[in-house]
């Protein structure tokens, strides 16, 4: 009899025991649910009527990897190209989202040897409407570059620092040197206080498969993989995206003559500043005006660099 209530007794502190742990972890888990949801910020679009401006530098730089024999026989077509664009993009905010939106590209080639000193413009324009979450009516067909694509969707929710959203978009690379979908991942890594401003830091992740242009295709290259990483700013307090910068990078390889490899490296680099109320300044007064040549179009340089193979 003494045994038995003495098996009561421990099975009684033993259920006591856990009921305490479990409300422990209840009650730990109440506290940083809640303090997960006060440090929970929203990372959406507020935009006036009236007009935005932004600027963003691109660079890219299209390498060609193959045996120093084969660069010899190409005779300059297979050496390293750099190509700088400079954009500059105005937003017209209208009345219920709608907006109008103006692109100036001025694209060059860079490097100690440009193939072309002359500057090709462009302009691109959009007409239709976004919403708090940057979701487009209508939406873009393809973005012109990888890092277009990075905050081109935002949370639909307020979110704390660890928690992620994730979209994805069809891109161009180079415009002309191939295209394909990326998947982004974009996680909030911490909220910083800047004066009067929540800052939000944001850690931008993608990867996508990207066919290259069909004049690589004909030639044996086939679509590979492509890799975007960098961080962005959010100011949560005027709901505009802030500066921005990523590097993203794809090969496309192919073999020829007696499995001789040759690839081709585009390497991007993708600087924006922030989204600001107010019509872009001018230019400075000693900027050239562009000259109305077109450089010669990225698709035709990896054909260039295969021929000899063949």
């Amino acid at each position: 009899m003494q045994r038995h209530e003495l098996q009561v007794r421990r099975n009684l502190h033993q259920s006591l025991r856990v009921l305490l742990v479990a409300a422990a972890c209840g009650l730990l888990l109440s506290i940083a649910s809640r303090a997960r949801t006060d440090d929970a910020v929203p990372i959406t679009l507020q935009l006036r009527p009236g007009a935005y401006h932004t600027t963003e530098k691109l660079v890219h730089l299209i390498v060609f990897d193959m045996s120093k024999t084969l660069k010899g026989m190409a005779g300059g077509r297979a050496d390293d190209q750099t190509i700088l664009e400079d954009r500059t993009r105005v937003l017209t905010v209208k009345e219920k989202g709608a907006i109008a939106e103006t692109e100036t590209n001025l694209r060059r080639y860079g490097g100690d040897k440009p193939k072309d000193p002359s500057v090709k413009e462009r302009t691109f324009q959009y007409d239709g409407s976004i919403a708090p979450d940057g979701i487009r009516v209508p939406e873009r067909e393809i973005l012109e570059d990888a890092g277009d694509g990075a905050l081109d969707q935002l949370p639909d929710i307020p979110l704390a620092p660890g928690q992620t959203w994730t979209f994805s978009r069809k891109v161009h690379t180079d415009r002309e040197l191939g295209q394909g979908w990326m998947t982004y991942l974009d996680k909030l890594l911490r909220v910083e206080q800047r004066g009067s401003h929540r800052i939000a830091i944001i850690e931008v992740s993608a990867t996508g498969r990207i066919a290259p242009v069909a004049e690589m295709q004909s030639h044996g290259f086939k679509t590979s993989t492509m890799q975007l990483a960098g961080t962005a700013e959010f100011d949560t307090t005027t709901g505009l995206p802030g500066i921005q910068h990523y590097t993203g990078k794809v090969r496309w390889s192919t073999t020829v003559l007696m499995f001789t490899h040759i690839g081709v490296i585009f390497n991007d680099t993708y600087d924006a500043a922030p989204l600001e109320p107010g019509a872009p300044p001018p230019p400075p007064p000693s900027a050239a005006p562009p000259t109305a040549s077109a450089a010669p179009s990225s698709s035709a340089a990896p054909a260039a660099a295969s021929s000899p193979a063949h």
